[in-house]
């Protein structure tokens, strides 16, 4: 599997070009990352002018508990919309969660990266990647959508033993896409209300799927806890049983004695 340094002007970024989903797992490995993350995969597309305060603000929030939480952020890795803002974000703030970009090769292009416009429909450049990720999983595809699966996958591989979340902002089609394959998957989504399209139509629906939970933008502590329960692994649940286990094997010991000469008068009888 191709891997390559991108070097971008403050730093560099590790990238590899997997050619099948099944291939992720190496992928992964070959950028050097655990599977153990708790995962947030933020979707969504441009920031909507008239929302940008209070989604920049979100995004603030989302990054902060993924440093908090040594979490791992998944998103499309391109120099536009929420994925330019989380970076900067990351960069302003020396950040020091994964963030992995994760978009269609034949689109993308970087410092001394290909230039070529042939397969590009909507324009003559390709999209530049956001210069404060750390890692890049670009991969095959020709249509805004085709690197979806590749994300909900990367999201399950990277979080394995541990919980992630979808967060959506604002969005469009394809991020309809990425929630209906988030929920496919079992992964609860959080949508942002007063970011725009999407968000906002989610918000507006009176009966949603029971997997999807829509938060303020502006409520801060409310995102902080929802994600933050999102991603938790329920650790007192783990102490509770143990703790039941031992309850249990102490209540057996103190029993045995009596239960074993009940079963020899039997078999005497």
């Amino acid at each position: 599997m191709r891997t390559q340094e991108i070097y971008f002007l403050n730093q560099q970024a590790l990238c590899v070009f997997p050619d099948k989903r099944s291939n992720l797992p190496q992928a992964i490995s070959e950028l050097w990352l655990d599977d153990n993350y708790p995962v947030i995969v933020l979707i969504g597309g441009e920031i909507d002018e008239k929302q940008a305060v209070v989604t920049r603000q979100a995004i603030q929030t989302i990054s902060r508990i993924a440093e908090d939480m040594n979490a791992l952020v998944i998103c499309g890795g391109t120099d536009m919309g929420v994925m330019a803002e989380i970076g900067e974000i990351r960069s302003q703030n020396r950040y020091k969660f994964p963030l992995v970009g994760i978009t269609l090769e034949s689109w993308a292009t970087w410092p001394g990266g290909p230039q070529s416009t042939k397969f590009l429909w909507w324009g003559q450049e390709r999209i530049q990647l956001e210069s404060h990720h750390s890692h890049f999983i670009l991969v095959p595809g020709s249509q805004f959508g085709d690197e979806s699966p590749w994300i909900v996958d990367a999201a399950s591989c990277l979080s394995k033993g541990r919980k992630s979340v979808t967060i959506l902002i604002n969005g469009g089609d394809v991020s309809r896409k990425d929630i209906e394959l988030s929920l496919e998957n079992g992964r609860p989504v959080i949508a942002l209300s007063h970011t725009g399209r999407l968000a906002d139509e989610l918000a507006a629906q009176p009966n949603r799927h029971k997997l999807v939970t829509v938060v303020p933008a502006n409520a801060e502590q409310r995102i902080v806890e929802v994600v933050q329960a999102a991603l938790s692994v329920d650790e007192r649940s783990d102490v509770t049983m143990s703790l039941v286990d031992l309850l249990l094997m102490e209540a057996f010991a103190k029993v045995r004695p009596a239960v074993e000469t009940t079963w020899s008068e039997v078999e005497e009888n």
